[in-house]
């Protein structure tokens, strides 16, 4: 009687165990906005990185689609922001597009590329006016989304 009630307890104990362990936390309602846009500048491999929050990759497929060699852009100020939904705004002075990234596993991929009409950018800057981006380039202002430009 007692090794009976033993092992149902046992086996009480593993499905309560194992029924826990199927549902998975989830948070709602997050923000991940960063109002401060890091500024990265980048060395002569087109390697960024930002002290503050650790992140660090490599532009060279970048560099590629805006026709610009790692050479002519070690020292340039890469500018990136977060916007409400997770998503990373990156542009730099010379660039004609601002690259909309998701991040992934060790990754960021490529969600939207903006084209920016007119000339080359300048001096980029990115304010953050949620739910929007604001990418100001001295007398220029644009308003983008995950969608491109609003």
């Amino acid at each position: 009687m007692t090794k009976n009630l033993i092992n149902f307890s046992l086996l009480l104990l593993l499905l309560i165990s194992v029924s826990a362990c199927g549902s998975k936390l989830v948070i709602q309602n997050v923000d991940f906005a960063n109002p401060i846009e890091m500024v990265m500048p980048a060395d002569a491999q087109a390697n960024v990185s930002d002290t503050r929050t650790g992140l660090s990759f490599n532009l060279n497929a970048i560099l590629e689609k805006e026709g610009i060699t790692p050479a002519d852009f070690e020292g340039t100020a890469v500018r990136m922001i977060r916007n409400t939904d997770g998503l990373f705004f990156l542009t730099a002075p010379g660039f004609r597009h601002v690259f909309i990234l998701e991040s992934g596993q060790r990754e960021l991929k490529e969600s939207q590329v903006v084209s920016i009409p007119g000339e080359r950018l300048q001096n980029p800057a990115f304010n953050q006016r949620s739910p929007l981006i604001q990418l100001v380039d001295g007398d220029r202002s644009f308003n983008l989304s995950s969608s491109g430009l609003n």
